[in-house]
């Protein structure tokens, strides 16, 4: 998707920063050209950190990858040997390889502090630019803040530029934002201690309309929040705003200064561990030729030892995060009906089609006949027998129908599958947000209806056709009062989504009582009570098309007189209807009317009181979570949206040059201003 270029008026503030960060005399000492004496040292060394899935901890740092890689690659031709690029590798994943975002975050500040300190202390002259894109950025910007604080590896005066694209927490003190405004902050928050003696050389450059890194926390409290916590970004305020440097400009600096209250630890470790799926190990594109090579090799006894127990391994690593995942599809059965209703072809469709496959597997039999054939193979090396026969056998027909599914099938599963739980997470906390006041508006509405529903047909005083036109009608609006909350509650883990709320950071409060009410509402057999008022309403229906079409009054008067009791009852206790019975499944919703259940729903609880009183106090809240609608926010365009990989067509001044063109650009004209590499 192309960027349009902004009108001048957009810019002006944009290009002060610019040409601040272009012109003005760092506050860092001007370095000495590299020590000629130690040998194949550099002037100047760039660490570029890739983003998520650009890399991985094995990847060779001396090759450029991802976003970055032409702005290493254009330093490098412009600098010849007096530069290097470096490219950590690290986890660069996101719930997919074992770790969560956070935990896959620490192990990039590792790598990228390797590099620094071992080319710190090898050329003790070399100077250093630093850059990051997406999880790269929140890696290089923790760095630099470290760094520019004196608590790095390397003292502040070694750094002469850093460009942070696309940060997680921009909107750190000290740093200077490139190209248009932003009204918002990243998503994990800023850094509280700010860039400190790194600030008048920090450049962040981010999209307006990337919420990974331009977050409204005032208008967005619940997705400014959700994204902390799932980031493992800071909670505290960030520090105040520094001077600006030498020669009376202020910097245009976008910091928080609201803070927000703490996040429990503890739940929150047991949340973001509940959210990884690790794919990393396995290799689901080669399940089909990881079993062959098991089970041929075992029934045609002849087995190589390190081949099959390399293939079952794999296959082992596969299946057990593909198991978890089906067990947890089970509570969450949304995300597979988003997944089954994507566009044939597509990703989510082919993820759809191995969930299912999974599903009719019996991977805890699989699973155990290579538990089975693994020991059996470790202790006895090649030998065969009926046992071990049995047993892959038996892992050949718990797994036919995912051998079944291509290879290229499964490849683009993959990424789909490793962030299911998160992405899966986050759609269900904006939907449940942006719809909760509102359903606690309709809870009171949807009681009184029911009330009424008892008086009204208790009342001897109102001939059979105005009460069965009554009652129909009280019905459907009982109905339709439910629509919202059946779309809330529908395949939706509302516990562990009001557990989630209770946990966001939000000074506002929105947040904690959008957990009240969905905790309440976790409660309710929403399902149960929408198919029961359907069928009452049906039956009611059918009552009123034979009063119409002039049937025998006292055939329809038995027909009502049948019904009335189940009327009274259901309208009677659910009234009160709190529950702790079995839910039903929401595939219950597609079944015919006659099929419905119609056991009552027992407990009692002030519900529509308490949530009259959540509603009035959250009348602010109510635009807050409206603005979710409003940004048409989802997992889809938070993790993976256009805009936040398209960088490298972002423009970010009057002279048509992208992000990562203009951070070559700056970087060169800082090693040339310095003197580091002429």
């Amino acid at each position: 998707m192309k960027r349009p270029i902004a009108t001048p008026a957009i810019w002006t503030a944009a290009l002060a920063a610019t040409a601040l960060l272009a012109t003005t005399t760092p506050a860092v000492a001007a370095p000495a050209p590299g020590n000629p004496r130690v040998s194949g040292c550099p002037a100047v060394t760039g660490i570029f950190v890739p983003g998520t899935w650009e890399t991985n901890p094995h990847a060779d740092p001396a090759r450029p990858i991802g976003l970055l890689a032409p702005v290493g690659a254009g330093l490098g031709s412009r600098f010849g040997n007096r530069f290097e690029a470096r490219f950590p590798g690290y986890s660069a994943s996101a719930w997919d390889r074992g770790l969560s975002y956070g935990s896959s975050e620490a192990t990039g500040i590792a790598a990228a502090t390797r590099e620094i300190t071992d080319i710190a202390r090898r050329c003790s002259a070399a100077k250093f630019v630093l850059a990051g894109y997406s999880q790269g950025a929140d890696v290089v910007g923790d760095l630099a803040a470290s760094i520019g604080c004196r608590k790095g590896p390397i003292p502040p005066e070694r750094v002469i530029a850093v460009g942070l694209i696309a940060d997680p927490q921009q909107g750190t003190a000290g740093g200077k934002v490139v190209g248009p405004r932003l009204d918002g902050h990243g998503i994990a928050g800023p850094r509280p201690g700010g860039f400190c003696q790194l600030s008048a050389v920090t450049a962040q450059l981010c999209d307006p309309r990337d919420k990974y890194c331009n977050t409204n926390t005032a208008t967005n409290p619940i997705l400014a929040g959700l994204g902390r916590i799932l980031t493992g970004g800071s909670d505290q305020p960030a520090a105040a705003t520094p001077a600006g440097p030498p020669g009376g400009d202020t910097p245009t600096d976008n910091t928080d200064q609201t803070g927000a209250p703490g996040i429990d630890a503890a739940k929150l470790q047991a949340l973001t561990q509940s959210l990884i799926s690790d794919f990393g190990r396995g290799d689901l594109p080669k399940l089909a030729a990881n079993l062959n090579t098991v089970v041929s090799q075992v029934l045609a006894g002849r087995i190589d030892t390190g081949a099959v127990t390399a293939a079952a391994t794999a296959v082992q690593d596969t299946l057990r995060p593909l198991a978890d995942l089906v067990g947890w599809a089970g509570g969450n059965p949304s995300a597979t009906e988003r997944l089954a209703h994507a566009p044939a072809g597509s990703p989510d469709r082919h993820a759809s089609q191995v969930l299912v496959a999974a599903r009719n597997s019996n991977l805890g039999n699989a699973l155990d006949s290579l538990s089975a054939i693994t020991s059996h193979v470790g202790r006895a090396g090649a030998a065969t027998g009926p046992g071990i026969a049995g047993a892959a056998k038996t892992l050949a027909a718990s797994t036919a129908p995912l051998t079944t599914i291509p290879a290229d099938t499964l490849a683009q599963a993959t990424t789909v599958l490793s962030i299911l739980k998160p992405s899966t997470l986050f759609d269900q906390v904006v939907n449940v947000a942006t719809n909760t006041l509102g359903v606690a508006t309709n809870v009171p509405k949807i009681l009184d209806t029911l009330r009424e529903i008892v008086t009204f047909a208790a009342d001897g005083r109102v001939d059979l056709p105005a009460k069965v036109r009554g009652l129909h009608q009280r019905f459907g609006t009982v109905n339709n009062l439910c629509n919202p909350l059946v779309k809330m509650a529908a395949g939706v883990d509302l516990h562990m989504v009001s557990n989630l709320l209770a946990l966001i950071p939000d000074p506002h409060g929105v947040a904690q009582i959008a957990s009240v009410i969905v905790g309440i509402l976790a409660n309710l057999d929403v399902v149960k009570l929408a198919l029961q008022v359907g069928q009452l309403q049906e039956q009611l229906w059918g009552i009123a098309e034979a009063i119409t079409g002039g049937g025998n009054l006292v055939d329809i008067g038995a027909r009502f007189v049948g019904l009335a009791p189940t009327l009274l009852g259901f309208a009677t206790t659910a009234v009160n209807t709190l529950t702790g019975a079995a839910k039903t499944p929401t595939t219950a919703l597609d079944a015919p009317a006659s099929a419905a259940p119609t056991a009552s729903m027992g407990g009692a609880s002030n519900l529509a009181g308490l949530a009259e009183s959540l509603v009035n106090s959250a009348s602010q809240g109510a635009a807050d979570l409206g603005k979710l609608v409003a940004d048409g926010v989802s997992a889809a365009s938070f993790f993976a949206s256009g805009v936040h990989q398209g960088y490298d067509r972002f423009i970010v001044d009057q002279s048509g040059r992208n992000a990562t063109t203009w951070l070559t650009d700056w970087f060169a004209g800082r090693i040339r201003q310095v003197g580091a590499a002429s």
